[in-house]
């Protein structure tokens, strides 16, 4: 008979805790999604479905023209488009807020210049700033630039509201990296940007790579502000469709969890292709 230690006993009990804290509403999601409405309002409940159907999936991928959701039609398509709006507001925030919290970040970690502790700690201070406390004054700035339900408007709120926190997490990876090979950079007749562009980023790869995917999972899961900042299918990300599923009298229980899963696909496969940087960042290798 195997004995364990009870502090290792204790760590896998609380390890296994976790894993189903984590896993259990993702596997009734998928599980809700296979279901048939039957299945799901079935009294008793039943854990698995009796026939599994991919029905909800063809409905929301548009393979079944107009469906029913919630005692509401949504058009065929329509999801699809969602998809399409979180993901290219996704990709352009993040390109946009990689771009300027690098260059930012870098500055303030190496260069030396007048105020740059000050200005850095009041942009860094932004960030305690909850955005509900000044989404009035920014529906008014949005409204007159005419950028009300537009993807453009929604990229440069997450733009503004996300880079002092990348540009302060930037700083502080780029405070850890040696000086040692852009001094001899320096030295060997190379500009700062040379210096900064062919020395510094590539040992800041790691750390990029993480970054992209905590901004990648803040703008594709945000709601409040596209919530706020849209009102038609036009620029509707995924995170504000999902709930128009959800109906006064009735909702489709497993196109709701279908959609919840296909949402959940993109974040996570970012997660998993960037994870090989990130354990490298978080291991101390550059």
């Amino acid at each position: 008979m195997i004995r364990f230690p009870a502090a290792q006993l204790l760590r896998i009990v609380a390890i296994a805790a976790i894993l189903l804290w984590s896993l259990a509403p993702i596997g009734l999601g998928v599980i809700t999604s296979l279901s048939t409405q039957t299945d799901v309002q079935a009294v008793p409940a039943r854990w698995l479905p009796h026939h599994a159907t991919l029905d909800a999936y063809r409905s929301l991928l548009g393979g079944s023209g107009d469906f029913r959701a919630g005692g509401t039609v949504s058009e065929s398509g329509a999801f699809t488009h969602a998809l399409w709006n979180s993901a290219s507001i996704m990709m352009l925030s993040t390109l946009a807020i990689l771009c300027v919290a690098i260059s930012a970040g870098y500055a303030f970690a190496r260069l030396r210049f007048p105020g740059r502790g000050a200005l850095f700690w009041a942009i860094v201070a932004t960030t305690v700033v909850p955005v509900f406390t000044v989404v009035i004054a920014l529906f008014g700035f949005l409204a007159d630039a005419h950028l009300i339900d537009r993807k453009l408007g929604l990229v440069l709120v997450f733009v503004s509201t996300t880079t002092p926190l990348a540009m302060w997490l930037v700083h502080n990876h780029v405070k850890q990296l040696p000086t040692e090979p852009e001094e001899a950079a320096l030295l060997d007749g190379c500009t700062r940007w040379q210096a900064f562009w062919h020395v510094a980023l590539p040992q800041m790869r790691s750390g990029i790579a993480a970054l992209s995917a905590i901004i990648v999972l803040l703008v594709w899961g945000e709601f409040l502000i596209p919530l706020l900042l849209t009102s038609t299918n036009a620029s509707k990300p995924v995170t504000v469709f999902i709930p128009e599923y959800i109906g006064k009298y009735t909702t489709n229980y497993p196109l709701l969890a279908a959609a919840g899963v296909l949402a959940m696909l993109p974040p996570t496969v970012v997660a998993l292709v960037l994870n090989r940087h990130i354990r490298g960042m978080l291991s101390g290798s550059s």
